[in-house]
């Protein structure tokens, strides 16, 4: 009973000797954990915390472009700083389907915290293959034909967007404005692109509202493009050409403007980049703010919140650029009016 005794009096002596030495580890561990600089504290994946997210993209378009740049940017501007909160890894299937579907194979395996997708392929393939990491869609023009819900709101519980559908009605009226005696305008659309259909079927919608018809012809490949263009732009009696935003087109765009060039046929398009490459205007959603806008939904995400309550979204900026020598060279002469209204211009 003695020893016993004696051997707990040297414990406790032991341990009132350390027992500074505890606190001060104790305080100091609480001062590192709340003195962060890190906006966001991780709570699972690399034991650094720095978020590991991809990019997919099916093409490599104007669209695409804008989109990365502000999806990185939309980061940036919520104090997420790459190699210091994340890394980002970009993939692109160069408009091939099988590359598309080993890229998604891939992005699945490699667990990563979030996945963004830029277009409709991208997400119909993430959608497909991808149930537990969140995925962020963006230029997307149909995400409830793309498979990823019924509703805005009531949708697949990993995913969550910003839909890039067009303004059609403004685009016609636009059209009536400038020329107000138009009966015919025309588009390239593809077949293989939900998306490209769904716009195609919306314009020809606003175009009859106002007693316009719509000529459409399809293409499937970048060389269909080219021969379609020449056949909407001979003999079909073609006054504007109001270029839908799809894959394959802006791919393809400056064969469009060739041949309508050379038929004197002006062009307006529904990408920003279309004016700054040979269209009259465009008047257009603002790919790079949706790609912001997506950054803000996945930042809302890696704080915590479930994808599945959080609705899709639409692109928040429309802009109207007008390329003063394309409207020129095409015949046309924009009204006062509207050039108040034009974002910006090309010269």
């Amino acid at each position: 009973m003695y020893k016993r005794l004696k051997y707990s009096e040297m414990l406790i002596r032991s341990f009132a000797k350390i027992l500074p030495s505890l606190a001060l580890i104790f305080l100091v561990s609480l001062f590192l954990l709340f003195s962060s600089e890190k906006p966001v504290i991780k709570t699972g994946g690399p034991a650094a915390g720095i978020f590991r997210l991809s990019i997919v993209t099916y093409s490599d378009t104007p669209i695409a472009e804008d989109g990365m740049r502000g999806i990185k940017d939309g980061l940036k501007q919520l104090n997420l700083i790459e190699d210091r909160d994340y890394v980002m890894t970009g993939y692109s299937a160069h408009s091939d389907t099988g590359a598309l579907n080993g890229i998604i194979d891939a992005v699945k395996n490699a667990d990563y915290d979030l996945v963004f997708t830029i277009s409709t392929p991208a997400l119909q393939a993430a959608l497909k293959k991808i149930q537990k990491t969140p995925v962020v869609f963006s230029s997307t023009g149909d995400p409830i034909g793309a498979g990823a819900g019924k509703t805005f709101s009531d949708h697949v519980a990993n995913v969550t967007g910003i839909c890039s559908l067009s303004d059609f009605t403004g685009m016609i009226k636009l059209v009536k404005e400038i020329s107000p005696g138009v009966k015919k305008i025309g588009t390239v659309f593809c077949p293989a692109e939900i998306n490209s259909v769904l716009y195609k079927d919306h314009l020809k919608k606003a175009a009859e509202a106002e007693g316009i018809s719509l000529e459409a012809v399809p293409a499937n490949t970048a060389g269909d493009v080219m021969d379609a263009a020449g056949s909407l732009c001979s003999g079909r009696n073609v006054e504007i050409i109001c270029q839908i935003a799809d894959n394959l087109s802006a791919a393809s765009f400056n064969a469009l403007i060739k041949a309508a060039a050379t038929a004197r046929i002006p062009v307006f398009g529904f990408i920003d980049s279309n004016s700054k490459n040979g269209a009259a205007l465009s008047y257009a959603k603002d790919y790079y703010r949706g790609g912001i806008d997506s950054a803000k939904l996945a930042f809302r995400i890696l704080k915590g919140e479930n994808p599945a309550s959080m609705a899709f979204e639409y692109i928040s900026k429309t802009t109207l650029i007008i390329n003063k020598k394309a409207a020129a060279a095409g015949g046309l002469e924009i009204p006062e009016s509207v050039m108040r209204r034009a974002d910006s211009f090309v010269e």
